[in-house]
């Protein structure tokens, strides 16, 4: 894992040099250290409880098979030494052929809240379970393996989010990995809340789960034939029954990795590969809808294509004003390579030149578009709610003019998951020209602001549990390439124009999840988007800049509930100021208001060093600049050849030479380590949370580690 990582990292150094290579080895060497200190942070205090007003029992059932002594006492240990006590323990040994197994289920049949049960065939995991749940008389279910660990908290968080809402049907945790000896935990798996369309494409809620019994039983139990898939046949059936299904975002399974196990590799059973196409294809019979499975290789999952049902007409409404050339490359793109062919064209142009308003008609002429010319201010929310109301279609799909077609299908598997009844907008994964750099793969509502996923990240590498690989359940998918049945944009009402340049298509995306509609990312739809990468914090200018702040606020007043940066598709344990799906290492640090020097630096004679170039020894990095409730700024220092004594400063000076200064926190980096082949460097990262209270203009970073400073090439914008 860590070599491919290194070899990814060295051919993005080559492509795009060191801030680039800095930045995301930062993010993806070495996780499991990372996790060794997320733990030390996050699980201070697990034995800690409150009195809770409902409390009901919850029937943990573990079938049993030859499975090693050591392993089966830890795993019912871990259930005795739960701080919920409203519990029972079902142990049910499927016949087991190895002596041992008997011999320790022997210890504990005498023991209070535990039931042995002794199978007198061996009927496999779906019979053994159901055996257990037939004995146990728990309100709820808690399905376990008799290998593995549960958290010492994992029964009362579960109640509490019973507490919490006491309709829930289904709930389930995060969960890690725990090596054979049981002294390792690695591999966290952060998952977000409910999302229907990531579960069709994997078995994510997996454990820790817990199950309203009578609706179990309801269900029949788990289903002899899914051997290896039990769980997903079940939850699949479950979710045609109930949407009330709750996520406890917290670490509360640890799935033991032997080679036997599909905490492994799913491969490691390759029975799980036909029991889950199994249950998959049934799924889509049951719920009456048309589509096929396609495997997928370097995750070894199915990934559901839906097929579109009744040809129905697509709207595909693309704005675009004075951009002759690009619009012919999308055009011409999109008639060249588009298969399904029930669709039509609506250019809607705000106003272009006359030379270009006649070659724009001359191509609509050509291509069988309509074109729409209304003289107005620029408005992209305007501009697609004019093109939906022209629209014969009962889909709409918004196309920047700026995009590139590649892929044959790709109508039709947007228009296939736009057909799904639950399903709100559908987004594709978009890349930039020439570098195979990701510009978009779902947006996240963060605490800055609403941020893209994997930004600039190279598309060969698989993203946090394939998530530019599989299709994932997003709260907002850009609205470059967005497809929306027609009736679905009119409930929520379209484009908010009050919201003419940004974050129009997060307010669409808002409106639609507050209406319980789920947005979805179709990862097996690829386009190419020609928008220029080339734009830096520090290139924006002042106007667009506060234009950006006032429309932020205005999407948060009309939408409160996002405010903060809830996001229901996001898991709070990831990091909060950037897309790049990394363990939120930091301690929530306090924004910092700069403090005024009346004593300054002397900055003479410093020229501006780029990042990652040695200045007298000193060696510097800025990976981000972030703006939103405070200007977030992340990076590293540390000198080459002596070992750092203080915490890296940042002054800032204005345009009228004022200087600040601001404090940074400490931020573990194991990159550098590797880069620079040491071993001093771990704390050599910071982070910065800095106040807007600073008078408007522009003021340039310079880095100083011991008094020494570097002068950058970064600046940031105060309004």
């Amino acid at each position: 894992m860590t070599t491919a990582l290194i070899r990814d990292g060295l051919k993005c150094l080559k492509r795009e040099g060191i801030r680039s290579f800095m930045y995301k080895t930062h993010v993806y060497l070495n996780r499991r250290n990372q996790y060794e200190m997320w733990m030390e942070e996050n699980e201070k205090n697990l034995s800690a409880v409150t009195e809770l007003s409902y409390n009901p029992l919850i029937s943990v059932v573990v079938p049993v098979y030859n499975v090693r002594s050591d392993m089966l006492t830890e795993c019912i240990e871990s259930v005795r030494n739960q701080t919920y006590k409203n519990w029972e323990l079902v142990l049910v040994d499927d016949c087991s052929t190895q002596e041992q197994v008997g011999k320790t289920l022997k210890k504990y049949e005498n023991t209070d809240k535990i039931k042995v049960i002794y199978r007198e065939e061996n009927g496999h995991i779906s019979r053994a379970t159901n055996t257990g749940i037939e004995a146990a008389t728990g309100e709820f279910i808690g399905l376990m393996d008799c290998d593995d660990v549960l958290s010492i908290n994992a029964l009362y968080e579960m109640a509490k989010k019973l507490n919490e809402n006491r309709e829930y049907d289904f709930i389930y945790s995060d969960e890690d990995k725990l090596s054979e000896d049981g002294k390792k935990r690695k591999d966290p798996f952060f998952k977000p809340d409910w999302s229907p369309d990531t579960f069709m494409s994997l078995m994510y809620t997996c454990h820790f789960s817990v199950f309203r019994k009578t609706l179990i039983d309801e269900l029949g139990g788990l289903r002899v034939g899914f051997e290896g898939s039990q769980d997903y046949d079940l939850v699949l059936r479950l979710m045609e029954k109930t949407d009330r299904i709750g996520h406890v975002p917290k670490i509360l399974y640890h799935w033991r990795e032997r080679k036997e196990s599909t905490a492994s590799s799913m491969t490691a059973k390759p029975y799980i590969v036909e029991s889950t196409k199994k249950a998959k294809e049934e799924a889509l019979q049951r719920r009456g809808l048309s589509g096929h499975l396609e495997w997928i290789e370097n995750v070894a999952q199915f990934r559901v294509v839906y097929e579109p049902m009744n040809n129905p007409k697509v709207s595909i409404v693309i704005p675009s004003k004075d951009n002759y050339n690009v619009l012919l490359q999308c055009f011409k793109s999109l008639a060249e390579v588009t298969k399904y062919d029930n669709y039509e064209i609506i250019l809607v142009d705000n106003g272009s030149n006359d030379e270009n308003k006649k070659l724009y008609e001359e191509l609509c002429k050509n291509y069988n578009a309509h074109y729409e010319y209304r003289p107005m201010e620029f408005n992209f929310s305007a501009m697609c709610n004019i093109g939906a109301s022209l629209a014969l279609g009962d889909y709409l799909l918004f196309l920047n003019d700026d995009i590139e077609i590649r892929g044959e299908e790709w109508l039709s598997r947007l228009l296939g998951q736009a057909q799904v009844p639950h399903t709100g907008a559908v987004g594709a994964r978009l890349i930039y020209p020439k570098d195979n750099l990701i510009q978009h793969c779902g947006v996240l509502n963060l605490p800055i602001g609403p941020g893209h996923a994997f930004h600039q990240i190279d598309d060969d590498i698989n993203l946090y549990w394939g998530r530019n690989i599989v299709d994932y359940n997003f709260s907002i998918v850009t609205g470059a390439c967005l497809m929306i049945s027609k009736e679905k944009f009119d409930e929520v009402g379209g484009f908010e124009e009050d919201l003419p340049v940004a974050y129009n298509d997060v307010e669409l995306c808002f409106k639609l999840l507050e209406k319980g509609y789920h947005n979805v990312l179709r990862n097996d739809v690829r386009m190419i988007h020609h928008e220029s990468i080339s734009r830096g914090y520090d290139e924006k200018s002042k106007e667009k800049h506060k234009r950006q702040l006032r429309e932020m606020a205005k999407l948060y007043e009309m939408h409160p509930k996002f405010k903060g940066g809830y996001d229901p598709c996001y898991n709070p344990n990831l990091v909060r100021d950037r897309g790049d799906f990394s363990f939120d290492m930091s301690k929530k640090g306090e924004i910092q208001e700069p403090k005024l020097l009346e004593k300054k630096y002397d900055l003479g004679g410093l020229e501006p060093t780029l990042s990652g170039a040695e200045y007298k020894g000193l060696l510097y990095g800025i990976d981000a600049i972030n703006y939103g409730d405070c200007i977030n700024v992340i990076g590293w220092a540390f000198f080459k050849d002596k070992k750092v004594t203080g915490a890296v400063k940042l002054l800032l000076v204005s345009e009228s030479d004022e200087q600040y200064i601001v404090e940074t926190e400490v931020e573990q980096r194991y990159d550098l380590k590797y880069l620079y082949m040491s071993n001093n460097l771990r704390n050599a990262g910071f982070v910065s949370y800095i106040s807007w209270k600073l008078s408007s203009g522009k003021y340039h970073i310079y880095v100083v580690l011991d008094d020494k400073i570097v002068n950058t090439t970064y600046d940031v914008v105060i309004n």
